[in-house]
């Protein structure tokens, strides 16, 4: 028998089965492969939960409270989402290396796990893996006979950390001066953020590229003036 990752061989006694739901469900594999694939989210069950529920494509330690899907934006690039029967999704963000929104996230991760604690409601914090290493998603998830509840105090506690300034939301794509270049050659859009710019383009299309050139010499003309 051999394993089905790595192609080492293994006795039959020795082999181990992908867990049910994973990508290498019931395929033998050597034990190296299946404790060592690496995780596609990390998934912690409330405050005092110290411990990591791994998901990876050969293991599931949620007991299928999560499951992941591979999403591919183009043949070398995506992202893993997540989901749940059990748990209802209540807020998602992107986590960034080295930008300033990730200390707003720490202080919103906070505040929100104290309302819940306090309100008695059970959550989950989720963190999902993309194929950039600067960047991966954090979810929140809480039982879902409690969503109303837990989306209002998600609420509260974007208030209490000022969560939807944007801010938070500028230098991830386009750096500060290119948002107010866009701003201004685009008023009618009204950019202010990554998102803003991103949504332009997506909406032009095709046409995104000679909409640009054609406001950027209407821009030329003026100054020339």
């Amino acid at each position: 028998m051999k394993c089905t990752i790595c192609d080492q061989r293994i006795k039959r006694s020795e082999a181990y089965s992908g867990d049910e739901g994973t990508f290498y469900e019931s395929k033998p594999l050597c034990k190296t492969c299946y404790y060592e694939d690496e995780p596609s989210a990390t998934v912690f069950y409330g405050r005092g939960d110290n411990e990591p529920r791994i998901i990876s494509r050969t293991r599931n330690e949620t007991e299928r409270d999560f499951t992941v899907q591979w999403h591919s934006t183009d043949p070398w690039r995506g992202y893993y989402e997540t989901k749940s029967e059990k748990y209802s999704l209540v807020n998602n963000a992107e986590i960034l290396a080295h930008h300033e929104s990730g200390q707003m996230l720490k202080e919103f991760d906070e505040k929100v796990r104290e309302l819940f604690d306090s309100s008695g409601i059970e959550y989950a914090t989720v963190f999902a893996r993309s194929s950039n290493v600067f960047y991966q998603n954090y979810e929140l998830y809480v039982k879902k006979d409690k969503e109303l509840t837990a989306r209002l105090l998600v609420a509260k506690a974007k208030a209490e950390v000022d969560y939807n300034n944007p801010k938070w939301y500028r230098n991830i794509i386009f750096d500060s001066n290119a948002l107010a270049k866009l701003a201004k050659l685009f008023p009618e859009r009204s950019i202010k953020t990554d998102h803003d710019a991103v949504r332009l383009v997506e909406e032009l299309g095709d046409e995104t590229l000679t909409e640009l050139q054609k406001r950027l010499k209407a821009e030329e003309r003026k100054v020339l003036k």
